[in-house]
C-alpha cells in the first residue's frame, strides 16, 4: 500500500477537524482516519451526534503521545495564548 502525501498543514486546519481533515493533514486514507477517530482514547468532541469532530490542538497532543502533567502544562500555555 502506497502512503499518501499530506495535503494540508496544521496551521491551515480549522479549529475543529473531521476525519477527512485529519486524513488530509496526516496523509492517510479517510477510512484509517475514521478508525483513529473511533478509538476510545481519541479526543473527539462529545455531544456532536453522528458528526465526528475534534479540536485540532487536542489531536496534535494526542498524536504526540502527550499525557498527564505534560499535556496539562501545554494546554495551559495554549489557553494563555487564546485569552
Amino acid at each position: 500500500m502506497q502512503e499518501k502525501k499530506p495535503t494540508k498543514n496544521y496551521k491551515d486546519l480549522d479549529e475543529t477537524i473531521t476525519p477527512f481533515d485529519y486524513a488530509e493533514w496526516r496523509g492517510i486514507g479517510e477510512n484509517k482516519a475514521r478508525e483513529i477517530f473511533n478509538r476510545k482514547d481519541f479526543p473527539r468532541i462529545k455531544g456532536t451526534g453522528v458528526k465526528q469532530l475534534a479540536d485540532k490542538r487536542a489531536v496534535l497532543l494526542y498524536d504526540l503521545g502527550l499525557t498527564g502533567s505534560d499535556k496539562q502544562e501545554i494546554l495551559q500555555e495554549i489557553a494563555k495564548q487564546i485569552i
